[in-house]
């Protein structure tokens, strides 16, 4: 797959595609069948566009959570045999540019085909509608991906999230939940108690349900078994913001500053507050010990 990775005026590309537009945050199954009606016409070749940042996140100057960045997305579409990947640098200049002005962009690089959804708006305010698009392009109108007779979207999976029900997210996602982030200092109160833990600064990523979780850690090419904590520490050292926590099970080295993966696998329980620290430490034994019944059954 060939990405195309910049600000829209600097794009130069002359094969005739299909083309499906949208933010395809998660490429969740919905998503997957665009991909899919994309690549089913033989006299182009198929491709997406997405934006980065989230248009959201520019024009309201507001941080937006996301289910996947950039390179989980090339990934993604990678493993669906997408031809080409357009990731439009989404500026306040893109925002305010007319819907004629888009069209004109898309015809520059061959579109022959797109596939939008029905509520598909693009331009200045959203000025421009398929109708615009229509009188342009054959245009295809991506009809609702439904699971359980409800419509698979972003706002969905986020809202199962929410829930801690990782298997349904697993089902809309067609893989396990996970997010990138970069180990940074924390306040070491795990390593005093005996259980280190990686403080994870996981960016812009959506977060699930607070609780404990079986995770895995992938880092230097190299996979790990780990109990995930997401919340707000309550007994020990308590935090307004929400962090993320991991002990990585058998692991003996400096984690400091390293990318790693983390995967989602088992929700285990609720955040609790714990009157006595051996009350903690208790606790903290057990999941480590569910982890590992869990890995036992379900190796990595």
């Amino acid at each position: 797959m060939k990405v195309y990775n910049s600000e829209y005026f600097n794009i130069k590309h002359d094969v005739p595609i299909t083309l499906a537009i949208g933010n395809f945050d998660g490429v969740h199954i919905g998503h997957q069948q665009i991909m899919k009606l994309t690549k089913s016409f033989h006299d182009t070749k198929s491709a997406v566009m997405s934006f980065t940042p989230h248009p959201v996140s520019v024009i309201t100057q507001t941080n937006v959570s996301i289910l996947m960045n950039v390179e989980d997305k090339i990934k993604a579409l990678e493993n669906l045999n997408v031809d080409y990947f357009f990731n439009i640098h989404f500026t306040l200049e893109f925002s305010q540019l007319s819907k004629e002005a888009f069209i004109e962009f898309l015809k520059s690089i061959h579109v022959k085909r797109i596939v939008v959804g029905k509520d598909f708006r693009f331009g200045f305010r959203g000025s421009g509608t398929i109708k615009d698009l229509e009188s342009n392009f054959e245009l295809i109108i991506a009809e609702d991906y439904l699971f359980k007779n409800i419509r698979v979207s972003t706002t969905y999976i986020k809202s199962r999230l929410d829930q801690g029900d990782l298997e349904e997210v697993k089902t809309l996602l067609n893989r396990e939940y996970s997010i990138h982030g970069k180990v940074v200092h924390g306040d070491k109160i795990g390593s005093l108690i005996g259980f280190p833990t990686a403080n994870i600064d996981y960016d812009h990523y959506y977060l699930p349900k607070i609780g404990v979780y079986i995770v895995t850690v992938e880092m230097d090419g190299k996979k790990y078994k780990g109990c995930a904590s997401l919340g707000h520490n309550p007994t020990l050292n308590y935090s307004a913001t929400k962090r993320l926590e991991v002990f990585i099970l058998n692991y003996d080295g400096n984690l400091y500053d390293k990318e790693i993966h983390i995967t989602f696998k088992k929700y285990l329980r609720n955040e609790e507050k714990f009157d006595s620290l051996p009350l903690l430490l208790e606790q903290i034994k057990k999941d480590v010990e569910e982890t590992e019944e869990f890995f036992q059954k379900n190796p990595i």
